[in-house]
């Protein structure tokens, strides 16, 4: 097939075609690339170490993701996507937290809509490790608020790495608010990245109340690194009522669901 040329690198049409899968998703795994594609995961997996080698898309286990130094676009669409949704979600959280409470807020665009609605909140005590939360919440001259030391990831602002998950061990907090690549139908919550999905399970297990923020497009979604059983958090907010098999494994957790809508 006739392709074009990146990085100096000549790629194929399915080439191109899978550099905008993993832009829009963050993360896809070799399996879903072969079925969308209909072509072997063999096949996926040559053009996954070609498009590496060019620096367009990174190598993980399974799958690929963005490399890292990547523009910002991907998270820019993420704020676009399902905006609406997040903003409900994150006005029924903010309702949830009272004021002068402590927080840990994870990176994320649902996560970051919580920030929004936490604006109007009082003598809030918040640690973050995402660079756009803070310059949300320096709004609020009463809010007190630590960045989390680490290696800063250009794409989306985040922080991470083990300098940020030692820092965290540090803390306790009152609650812990965290968004998520995926929910799977056995109650899993999933994330694209290793090192976002160890800072999420450190940041568990500083914060007494845990909650889970996610749009409806989350449900079953293509994300491949485990950081929480629904069974592990208090309260899950999202945007649609999750497919029958999530519901179950929610209910069968104990976790209080909160579907939000705007009617």
């Amino acid at each position: 097939m006739a392709g074009a040329t990146l990085n100096g690198s000549n790629i194929s049409s399915r080439q191109e075609q899978i550099i905008a899968l993993v832009r829009e998703r963050g993360f896809a795994t070799l399996e879903t690339m072969a079925e969308k594609f209909g072509v072997s995961q063999q096949t996926v997996r040559r053009d996954v170490i070609h498009l590496s080698k060019a620096n367009l898309l990174q190598r993980h286990y399974g799958g690929a993701g963005l490399p890292p130094g990547i523009n910002n676009l991907s998270y820019t669409n993420r704020q676009v996507k399902n905006a609406d949704e997040k903003l409900l979600i994150g006005e029924a959280v903010a309702s949830y937290i009272p004021d002068g409470a402590s927080l840990f807020i994870d990176i994320g665009t649902t996560t970051e809509a919580v920030a929004k609605a936490l604006l109007d909140h009082k003598d809030l005590k918040i640690i973050t490790n995402h660079i756009r939360i803070v310059s949300i919440l320096c709004e609020n001259t009463s809010f007190e608020i630590i960045l989390s030391g680490g290696l800063v990831r250009n794409r989306d602002w985040a922080v991470t790495g083990e300098s940020t998950t030692e820092f965290l061990r540090e803390f306790r907090v009152g609650y812990g608010i965290f968004g998520a690549g995926a929910l799977t139908d056995d109650g899993q919550l999933l994330d694209y990245d290793y090192r976002d999905a160890q800072t999420s399970r450190v940041a568990r297990e500083i914060s007494r109340c845990k909650i889970v923020v996610i749009d409806h497009s989350k449900f079953n979604a293509d994300a491949m690194m485990p950081f929480a059983n629904v069974a592990e958090i208090d309260r899950l907010y999202t945007s649609q009522t999750p497919p029958v098999p999530i519901v179950n494994s929610i209910k069968k957790a104990g976790t209080q669901l909160v579907v939000v809508t705007d009617s």
